[in-house]
C-alpha cells in the first residue's frame, strides 16, 4: 500500500473534505466549486444554519437549514452600498441559493425555532450579529 508523503497527504485530505463538503448538499451555487479552490468562497454557521458567500464576481449566496434547533433559516443580504438586497429562507433539511449583483456587502443569518409543541405552536426568531463580508 502506497502512501503519500505528510504535506502532500494532508493537501489531498483537505482536497477531499472540500470536494465531499460541496457534494453533501445539491442545492449549492453553481460556481461553488470553481470559487473554492480560488478562495473566494466564505463559510459561516449559526447553530444548525450554514451559509456560503462567494464574491469572486457576483455575489451568490447559499443557505442550507439541518437538523436542530432551528426550523427555519434565513439570510438578509445587503449589497456592497449598502442597499437591502432581500432575504433568503432555507426550511429545515432543504437548501436554497441565489446570486445578486453586484457582490454581497453583510448578512444576517437568523433561525426561527418553535417554544412550544401543543398548538397553536408560538415560535420565535434569533438573530446573529450582523457580518461584514
Amino acid at each position: 500500500m502506497k502512501t503519500l508523503p505528510g504535506k502532500l497527504a494532508r493537501t489531498a485530505g483537505v482536497l477531499g473534505l472540500s470536494v465531499a463538503a460541496l457534494t453533501a448538499v445539491s442545492a449549492s451555487p453553481a460556481a461553488a466549486s470553481t470559487s473554492a479552490t480560488a478562495g473566494c468562497t466564505k463559510y459561516y454557521k449559526f447553530d444548525n444554519i450554514q451559509v456560503q458567500v462567494d464574491n469572486c464576481s457576483d455575489g451568490w449566496v447559499w443557505i442550507y437549514t439541518g437538523g436542530g434547533t432551528y426550523f427555519k433559516g434565513t439570510v438578509h443580504v445587503t449589497d456592497d452600498f449598502g442597499h437591502d438586497r432581500g432575504e433568503l429562507t432555507a426550511d429545515r433539511g432543504k437548501a436554497n441559493a441565489t446570486k445578486y449583483f453586484p457582490q454581497v456587502g453583510t448578512i444576517r443569518i437568523c433561525g426561527t425555532k418553535y417554544l412550544g409543541w401543543a398548538p397553536p405552536r408560538p415560535w420565535w426568531t434569533d438573530c446573529a450579529n450582523e457580518i461584514r463580508v
